[in-house]
């Protein structure tokens, strides 16, 4: 007998899907608009950016996922928040070593770390008026 031990996981992974799309379309618009207002420099930039948030966002899932299975398990890490803490400084470090380098803009970098956000706040408004039809 098959027994799903997690009946919320295709849910999950909708929702997971449903933000890596809509992060590609804000990536994507913002980016068209970096070429139409600024110049290639700035679009690779938010595109650079795009990519880290993507990163950061399979990060915190994986960090999480690990953490809860820690508790569940009933293992105590020593620090649980200590992923947490290292992806900030990780993506930090490389935010820094961008705008050091002065490689690209910053701020395209920046606009393009925010897709996470914009693709969590389209998500959220796209759900709230789905329900109150």
């Amino acid at each position: 007998m098959d027994v799903q031990t997690d009946p919320e996981s295709g849910i999950r992974e909708y929702s997971q899907t449903r933000i890596y799309g809509l992060m590609a379309v804000a990536v994507a618009i913002a980016a068209i608009a970096g070429l139409i207002f600024a110049n290639v420099r700035f679009s690779i930039g938010v595109v650079i950016g795009g990519l880290l948030s993507v990163v950061n966002f399979i990060w915190l899932a994986s960090s999480t996922r690990g953490l809860f299975a820690e508790r569940a398990e009933g293992r105590g890490a020593g620090f649980p928040a200590a992923r947490f803490i290292l992806r900030y400084f990780a993506l930090g470090l490389v935010i820094w070593g961008i705008y050091a380098i002065k490689i690209l803009p910053i701020a395209a970098v920046l606009i393009g770390l925010a897709a996470f956000a914009v693709a969590v706040m389209t998500d959220g408004f796209y759900s709230i008026f789905k329900s109150r039809n």
